[in-house]
């Protein structure tokens, strides 16, 4: 006897869930545990243990009969979520694809953190080289500044000291930028001075204020993609407070309990609480008055009590923000750009307009293009004298059409994020509507009137005007409440409420204490 005992727990579960798929295809994706139980010749035990992986991988549903019994019902067929050539070829292609965007995203922020600086640096550079030439002379013979009658410069070849300034200018950008902002540490910042916190002026309230300073790179990509998603690690948050919520109401929870916890439409949440009853132990359970509630016993035992406090609070997801750096930053990261996209289409016009025709040869030496067109001049002069043989055609892609290409997407970019952004705000506040919304729902013992919810949380506060209706109609129209002109009125999830506390008023949690300790691994025995 203690033989057959064993064999009836130690058991296969793929090969029993296989068995139990199987059985549900053949009466019709529909079945209680005894129907299971006369065709698969499996003992109870293994079949309630292994129904709640079943209902999860394949979508089901509960149902309950006029008789009280649980009724394991799967409207979309037995499809699993997990197995087959489908849900391996969209992990796989979540998996690349995440690895792609990851890969693209780290190499676009590189690139435009090189041109954003880059091209800036280079316009200041050779505007500032443009203008030594012409105040210096160090184009053609002789040491005054000559203008032809077409307004051209003349002046001879490049002199050393030209050369000699272009590469002193770049050094001096290349630490200003590079160095001393690109990859310095953060530092908290005094508010309103040029000096870091720490200096013997400073006070120890002072410093407790301070904000660290990010480098520049971490500010740019802050800007053009944002600081990642605020709720990232939200499936840890809601798993927490499901079972806050579970250990501080004697394991017990109902589904508008749960909606108002996850947020989720109805349907969404009968799927995602087949999860809950794998990982944690739970099951399905239905009371007289025919009403499911799910309960975790094996949650209870505990050395530690869950504050009330802890499992009632409703945890509201978080808003995106478009930039966490100052306003004032994103302004001169604007203006930056705006200096580029004006050098950049300066550069490309000139390119077409003048062409390699940048210079004549008189007697006095070389006359370069005067007015408007003098930069771009010495800037192809300069290209010239280092050995480009075609400085129109490197100024138009280097210094022209790549630099606006540039622009334009260090723009587009931030534009297109932040439509998004105001798109996910808007769900994520009705989501979080939602909760609130379906609390009220479930603890009203009467009407439920919309007009007169009133939500004072901004991350709850949605554009449209009849959210709290939508929300309410949502509910209505999956628990069957009654609809007058005033409100609704939810009896399904009045008399939902009142079993489960019933149920809870009932569940004596001494029944789960762990009880004294009879055995201790650290005793010492002298």
């Amino acid at each position: 006897m203690e033989k057959e005992s064993r064999k009836v727990y130690d058991y296969d579960p793929d090969r029993v869930r296989e068995t139990l798929v199987k059985s549900f295809q053949s009466r019709g994706m529909m079945a209680t545990t005894a129907d299971l139980a006369g065709l698969t010749g499996l003992p109870l035990n293994q079949i309630k243990a292994e129904l709640p992986a079943v209902v999860d991988e394949y979508n089901g549903r509960l149902k309950v009969t006029d008789s009280g019994e649980i009724l394991y019902s799967f409207p979309l067929g037995m499809k699993s979520r997990y197995k087959g050539l489908g849900p391996a070829l969209k992990k796989l292609w979540k998996s690349t694809k995440k690895g792609a965007v990851a890969a693209f995203k780290l190499g676009f922020k590189i690139w435009i953190m090189l041109m954003l600086v880059g091209y800036f640096v280079i316009f200041i550079v050779l505007l500032l080289v443009a203008m030594a030439i012409s105040m210096g002379g160090s184009i053609g013979g002789g040491s005054s500044d000559r203008r032809d009658s077409r307004g051209s410069h003349s002046g001879g070849g490049m002199g050393i000291g030209g050369i000699y300034l272009t590469s002193r200018l770049f050094d001096s950008f290349i630490r200003l930028w590079f160095y001393s902002e690109l990859f310095r540490q953060p530092q908290p910042q005094r508010a309103g001075y040029g000096r870091p916190y720490g200096s013997p002026y400073d006070s120890e309230a002072a410093l407790s204020r301070a904000k660290p300073r990010k480098p520049l790179y971490k500010s740019i990509y802050s800007f053009v993609f944002g600081d990642g998603d605020p709720n990232a690690h939200w499936d840890e948050i809601e798993k927490k407070s499901v079972l806050a919520f579970l250990q501080s109401h004697k394991g017990i929870i109902t589904m508008p309990e749960f909606i108002a916890i996850t947020g989720l439409k109805p349907d969404e949440a009968e799927h995602a609480i087949n999860r809950y009853l794998l990982e944690f132990e739970g099951s399905p359970e239905v009371t007289d008055n025919g009403v499911i509630y799910y309960s975790f016993p094996n949650l209870l035992t505990r050395v530690n009590k869950t504050p009330e406090v802890e499992g009632s609070t409703i945890a509201l997801k978080k808003l995106g923000r478009f930039s966490s750096n100052e306003p004032k930053l994103n302004k001169i990261f604007n203006w930056i750009n705006v200096f580029n996209l004006a050098f950049g289409g300066y550069y490309l016009y000139n390119a077409f307009a003048v062409g390699n025709a940048f210079y004549s040869v008189t007697v006095d030496g070389i006359a370069l293009r005067g007015g408007l067109s003098y930069l771009y001049s010495t800037t192809a002069y300069l290209l010239k004298s280092f050995g480009v043989a075609n400085p129109a055609s490197g100024i138009a892609w280097g210094l022209g059409l790549v630099p606006l290409v540039f622009s334009v997407l260090f723009w587009i970019i931030p534009a297109v994020r932040g439509g998004r952004l105001k798109v996910q705000n808007e769900s994520i506040k009705f989501e979080n509507l939602r909760r609130i919304v379906t609390r009220k729902v479930a603890s009203a013992k009467t009407w439920f009137k919309p007009k007169e919810v009133q939500v004072s949380i901004e991350e709850a506060k949605p554009a449209d005007p009849n959210a709290v209706d939508r929300i309410a109609e949502e509910l209505a129209a999956w628990s069957n409440a009654e609809v007058s002109e005033d409100g609704y009125l939810f009896k399904e999830i009045i008399l939902t409420q009142d079993e489960a506390e019933k149920l809870r008023a009932k569940t004596d949690l001494e029944r789960f204490a762990p009880g004294k300790t009879v055995f201790d691994t650290d005793a010492q025995n002298y």
